[in-house]
C-alpha cells in the first residue's frame, strides 16, 4: 500500500478517535478487516479518516453477531445487494431480539410490582386495592375435573409455555392459574386454566384485559395452608357483600425447596370486583 495524503492519523489517534484500541486495530489488521499503511522505513501504522467509517460498520456487524469472516467478505468483495441484504436481515433480528427484551423487562417488571406491593400488605389478610392495567393471557386446562394440583396440569402448563414462546405478546411469567368463582364458592379448588400476566397493554388478540383493576386481593406463603387463604377470601366477600367478576387469579412468584427440601412458595391471589 502506498502512502498518500489521506493515511495521516497514527496507530494512537485513530485507536482514540474510534473510542478502541490498539490490540484491536492489529486484531482486524491480522484478519485483513482494516489494513492500515504501514511505513517501510519506521515501521509506523498510519489510518485515512475513511477508515473510521469502516471501523464503525466492522463494530455495528460485530455487535449484530457478524462472524469476522462474514465482515471480512462484507467488507473486502461484497456487492451493494448483497451487503442490502445482510443488513436488512441483521436489522430483522435486531428487532426481534428487542421486543423479546421489552418482554423480559415487562415481565421482570411485573414481577417487582408484586413483591413491591407485598410490602404494603404482608399480614397476609385480604385487602381491596386498585391494580395496574395488566394484561393476561390464558390457556384452558384440558382435564378440570381432575386438576386439583400442579402435578395434575403439567401438560397443560407446557402447552401454555410453548405457546407463548412463540408470541411477541408477553413473556411467560410471572405465571399461574385461575379458579372459577362458582367453584371456589363451592370450595371445589380445580383448576381451570394456566395463565401469565404482563404490565404490558393488552393486544386483544393473545393478551386481553381484566374486567375490572379494582381488586380483592391477599398475598400468601407457606407459612399457612392456601385452604386458609382461601377461607379469608371467602369470608371478606360474604362480610363486606364484596360483587366479584372473575376468576380467582393465583400467581406464582416464588415456589422453591431448598436444600433440605422444604419447601418455599410465594403467591398473589386476587378476584377483579365491581365498586360499590
Amino acid at each position: 500500500m502506498e502512502r498518500n495524503n489521506e493515511y495521516t492519523l497514527t496507530t494512537g489517534q485513530f485507536a482514540k478517535l474510534c473510542k478502541t484500541t490498539r490490540d484491536t486495530l492489529r486484531y482486524y489488521q491480522e484478519v485483513g478487516l482494516l489494513i492500515p499503511y504501514s511505513d517501510p522505513n519506521t515501521g509506523y501504522h498510519y489510518y485515512s479518516m475513511g477508515q473510521v467509517s469502516s471501523f464503525y460498520i466492522i463494530s455495528i456487524f460485530k455487535q449484530s453477531d457478524c462472524s469476522i469472516q462474514e465482515i471480512k467478505g462484507l467488507m473486502n468483495n461484497c456487492s451493494k445487494e448483497k451487503l442490502k441484504e445482510t443488513t436488512n436481515n441483521k436489522l430483522i433480528s435486531m428487532k426481534n431480539e428487542m421486543r423479546s427484551i421489552r418482554n423480559k423487562m415487562a415481565s421482570l417488571q411485573t414481577a417487582l410490582w408484586l413483591l413491591e406491593s407485598f410490602d404494603e400488605h404482608k399480614n397476609l389478610e385480604p385487602f381491596v386495592d386498585v391494580i395496574p392495567h395488566i394484561s393476561i393471557a390464558k390457556t384452558a386446562i384440558a382435564n378440570k375435573e381432575n386438576a386439583y394440583h400442579a402435578v395434575d396440569v403439567a401438560m397443560d402448563l407446557l402447552k401454555h409455555l410453548d405457546f407463548l414462546s412463540n408470541s411477541d405478546s408477553i413473556s411467560v411469567l410471572p405465571t399461574g392459574s385461575t379458579i372459577s368463582y362458582e367453584d371456589f364458592l363451592n370450595q371445589k379448588y380445580v383448576y381451570n386454566n394456566i395463565i401469565s400476566i404482563s404490565l404490558k397493554r393488552a393486544d386483544n388478540k393473545i393478551t386481553f384485559p381484566l374486567p375490572s383493576y379494582d381488586i380483592l386481593g391477599c398475598y400468601q406463603d407457606h407459612s399457612e395452608s392456601i385452604e386458609v387463604t382461601y377461607a379469608k377470601l371467602r369470608k371478606y366477600i360474604s362480610d363486606n357483600k364484596i360483587k366479584v367478576c372473575s376468576d380467582l387469579h393465583i400467581i406464582s412468584l416464588i415456589n422453591l425447596y431448598d436444600a433440605s427440601m422444604k419447601h418455599t412458595y410465594f403467591k398473589y391471589l386476587f378476584f377483579c370486583i365491581e365498586k360499590n
